[in-house]
């Protein structure tokens, strides 16, 4: 299973417009990050919980996908 928490995006600070990495999971806890340009404290906040959401549905699709090729394939060969 592919580690969702694991996967940076970019933050762009408010103050300086510096572009500072985030994971989903820094994101979805709401982690205190310090940006690399202007050192300010930025707080992520999913306030909707759209990360949540999206990480479940995500998860959920996945796992219908490793279904999938549990199941036999039939095929035919021609020579």
């Amino acid at each position: 299973m592919i580690d969702l928490d694991a996967v940076e995006f970019p933050l762009i600070c408010p103050n300086c417009e510096f572009y500072n990495p985030v994971t989903i999971k820094q994101a979805r806890l709401g982690d205190v990050l310090i940006c690399r340009g202007c050192k300010a404290n930025l707080q992520c906040v999913d306030a909707l919980g759209q990360l949540a959401n999206a990480r479940s549905a995500i998860q959920k699709r996945f796992a219908e996908l490793a279904e999938l090729f549990h199941k036999p394939i039939r095929l035919t060969l021609k020579l």
